[in-house]
């Protein structure tokens, strides 16, 4: 039942951050995600702590559309990767890292370009990318039942960043709207295969 109100959560929002006459709602459908994933999936390692809490900010910080609240955001977000790096690499077994270089590689590629197109926000959204890159990195080192899951919670993550990213600083008009009607699905799909596959392979 704990699981099913998350999803609940996830989906009401993801139709607020579409449809207009649903935005007034967003303050609470937003803020709710993820104390709404917490009591679905307690997080018992520090890092996940973390990694939720800082999660619980950004989503707060990102309910602003000004540089500044999107700067707040991407600090708070980048908080949460290191929480969720951390937590990860405490899973991570010898021999399971030969997709780390690959990821990096494609972090640090995709930070380059965002970075370019971000504009004055170009050094911290750049950092951010190689942050969320670097957690990739670890998700796909990870070990354990939930590791499948961990892993495509991981990419999943990145994928609703980079929408964040393309529809922010890229894409104009009507590509942009469709890009940014993806990043609260994705997002709520992360979050809830990161935190339910952490758990299971530390159960």
């Amino acid at each position: 039942m704990k699981n099913e109100l998350y999803a609940v959560a996830a989906i009401v929002d993801s139709v607020a951050a579409t449809v207009r006459r649903w935005g007034p709602a967003r303050p609470v459908t937003k803020t709710a995600l993820m104390p709404a994933l917490a009591v679905a999936t307690p997080p018992r390692d520090p890092g996940m702590a973390v990694g939720l809490a800082g999660s619980w900010a950004g989503d707060i910080a990102l309910l602003g559309d000004s540089d500044k609240a999107f700067r707040a955001g991407l600090f708070s977000f980048l908080a949460a990767h290191l929480g969720y790096t951390a937590a990860l690499a405490r899973q991570s077994t010898p021999g399971s890292r030969k997709a780390v270089l690959p990821i990096v590689a494609v972090a640090s590629a995709g930070a380059v370009v965002f970075a370019r197109a971000a504009g004055p926000l170009g050094k911290p959204v750049g950092l951010y990318a190689l942050t969320l890159g670097t957690m990739v990195a670890a998700a796909s080192t990870a070990r354990g039942t939930g590791s499948k899951r961990v892993f495509v919670g991981a990419a999943l993550f990145a994928v609703s960043d980079a929408l964040l990213g393309a529809s922010r600083f890229v894409l104009k008009g009507r590509a942009a709207r469709v890009a940014s009607a993806g990043v609260m699905p994705t997002y709520a799909a992360a979050q809830w295969l990161l935190h339910t596959g952490f758990s299971a392979s530390d159960g």
